[in-house]
């Protein structure tokens, strides 16, 4: 959305909620604190008198909007379609000033590759922004088994059947480094060519649900002139399912986009690729950005299915929020860990061998809760099975 529709999308798409409710029963935020502030028709009706002028921006206001995960449950049982999503970075954007210090050098840290790593080498930086000992030690962690920058191009090994463009995002190859090569590998066996643009930049989610309009903005139009220069393009793949959703509203390119396990499924993988057998345990996680915005929760699971012996357990109810929802772990941590508390509780009782999910914000977050697991993205694991003779 360009930073200058957002107030026509405030008004327009807030005018169509008729305050059914149906939403309540749906939203993590209002079932956790029976304020109907923080349900959805809660927010719509604050932020709808913002417009109005009738109550004017504040911290406690900002407090309110900002405690939303944007799981957007609610979009999915809507009946009068309401853009909640839109509509609330449209909202926050008036909030901006009051967004705390905090969270925004976090948001600035997260969504620039370099600062990133600057900051990862002075640990103590990085310890002071993200909350607690243990999150900033599992994200240098990830950063150990970085496998190193990946090629712009990988060829399809044997019969070519097309070619797709691998969006990496900005903390993918150090959240997901494992996850994209998992990714490169099997789409070139599965007959694609993989093209990844060094000059791809930060989706612009994070930017776009903090308020950040005018910079999403620029983020979307580089992204959309990087990928839209390969010419045949049959898809824009994304391994995490945040930026999948991100992109898939993209105006230029949200039509070509695939999370990579549906583009997978699509392929026909699991009948065209052989997968070493597997007897373990695993509890499969489903994003609520998997689920909710692109639709595509059964594909990890249908996907896994190719593995034989593996066994397969839903984490959650699906559609629900872990509790990480973009940085609400750094801006409500006590409302981030009560959502968290009975996946926990799920993990610690069935004691998988992995845990897997399309998203490593929530890969990282459930980490906190529950350490011993191998926390991995399904193509991951799709990829340490696969036969390659």
């Amino acid at each position: 959305m360009h930073y200058r529709q957002g107030r026509a999308a405030m008004t327009t798409g807030a005018s169509l909620c008729v305050k059914c409710g149906l939403c309540l029963a749906e939203c993590p935020t209002y079932l956790a604190s029976s304020n109907e502030a923080n349900s959805p028709r809660g927010r719509i009706a604050l932020i709808r008198a913002l417009e109005a002028k009738t109550i004017r921006p504040s911290a406690h206001l900002n407090e309110l909007l900002g405690s939303c995960l944007l799981c957007r449950r609610c979009e999915r049982i809507c009946p009068s379609g309401v853009p909640f999503g839109s509509i609330m970075d449209a909202g926050r954007e008036r909030l901006g000033r009051y967004r705390p210090l905090r969270e925004r050098l976090a948001a600035a840290l997260i969504t620039r590759p370099r600062a990133m790593h600057k900051a990862m080498a002075a640990a103590g930086l990085l310890q002071r922004l993200l909350p607690g000992e243990s999150l900033a030690r599992q994200v240098l962690a990830r950063r150990d088994r970085d496998a190193g920058p990946l090629r712009r191009l990988y060829p399809a090994r044997g019969s070519k059947r097309g070619k797709v463009g691998l969006f990496t995002g900005c903390s993918g190859r150090l959240l997901d480094a494992e996850a994209l090569q998992g990714a490169v590998k099997l789409l070139t066996r599965a007959g694609y060519d993989v093209h990844v643009p060094e000059a791809q930049v930060c989706c612009g989610a994070l930017d776009a649900h903090g308020g950040n309009l005018r910079r999403a903005h620029a983020l979307r139009q580089k992204n959309e002139a990087v990928f839209g220069a390969i010419e045949g393009l049959d898809a824009l793949v994304s391994v995490a399912s945040g930026c999948g959703a991100h992109l898939a509203g993209y105006p230029g390119m949200g039509a070509l986009h695939k999370d990579i396990s549906e583009f997978l499924l699509d392929a026909s993988v699991p009948q065209r690729l052989r997968f070493r057998p597997l007897e373990e345990r695993v509890l499969a996680h489903v994003p609520c950005t998997l689920e909710n915005v692109l639709r595509a929760g059964d594909a990890p699971l249908e996907l896994l299915g190719a593995i034989p012996g593996l066994e397969i357990e839903e984490l959650g109810t699906r559609g629900g929020c872990c509790g990480a929802g973009g940085l609400t772990f750094l801006s409500h941590p006590r409302l981030s860990r009560a959502l968290r508390r009975p996946l926990v509780g799920q993990i610690e009782q069935l004691a998988p061998r992995f845990v897997l999910t399309s998203n490593a914000g929530c890969g990282l977050h459930l980490q906190q809760g529950a350490d011993s697991p191998e926390y991995l993205h399904p193509v991951t694991l799709l990829a340490r099975q696969l036969m390659t003779d």
